[in-house]
């Protein structure tokens, strides 16, 4: 009885497809190890791959090439820090790149705002409202409501940096930024799950605080 005769493929026959996803998944977790760890190769990297991009968005909102690179540069070395301060946690290849889409896109309009209240401060600039290009930029037909939710946007965070306890500063953030369950956020934090679910319990309670001060500030204001 012969025996049958099985077909061996080469190495370079063999589809490298999963390969190559692995190889991409392993270079992103080094990356954000290396970010974290503050190593200035990984550093580099990450100002390298993510330069052009938001230079990119930035072109959309102006003609300036000045302010394409000031808003390039604040937006990548703004989400350099966020990730170093704890605001992204590592979930699934690809993960890291879809974070820092929608932090540099917040972080972006954030300084096109500030642009633009500078501008009509100084007169250069009529205040009625956003421009086409910011419209165009966040995707909706009511770019007044969409600078309201960035204003709320940028409200949260600041009383989130003002929050004295870090293991309940990062734990919210986590939690309403990112979108974790609590287990893992517990995971991430290395932390028991009731004292993750005490953290968040009590930074909303600080978080809350603060935003009903920072909106009677603004009642208050002539």
């Amino acid at each position: 009885m012969r025996t049958p005769m099985v077909t061996r493929t080469s190495p370079a026959q063999r589809p490298q497809l999963p390969h190559a996803e692995a190889d991409r998944a392993a270079d992103e977790r080094h990356l954000v190890e290396g970010l974290l760890a503050g190593s200035p190769e990984c550093v580099t990297e990450f100002l390298e791959r993510t330069h052009h991009p938001v230079f990119c968005m930035a072109c959309r909102l102006t003609h300036d090439s000045e302010l394409r690179r000031d808003w390039a540069h604040a937006v990548v070395l703004g989400t350099l820090e966020d990730l170093r301060h704890g605001r992204f946690v590592y979930r699934r290849p690809g993960s890291l790149w879809a974070w820092f889409r929608k932090r540099a896109y917040y972080r972006l309009l954030d300084e096109y705002r500030r642009h633009r209240a500078w501008l009509a401060r100084s007169g250069a600039l009529d205040p009625g409202g956003p421009s086409s290009e910011f419209a165009e930029l966040a995707g909706t037909d009511d770019p007044a409501a969409e600078m309201e939710r960035l204003e709320l946007r940028r409200a949260i965070e600041t009383c989130l940096d003002a929050i004295d306890n870090p293991d309940h500063r990062r734990a919210l953030s986590l939690r309403l930024f990112d979108d974790l369950p609590y287990q893992e956020i517990a995971t991430a934090m290395e932390a028991p799950l009731n004292s993750v679910r005490a953290w968040i319990r009590r930074g909303r309670l600080a978080l809350r605080r603060c935003l009903a001060a920072r909106m009677e500030g603004i009642g208050e204001r002539p």
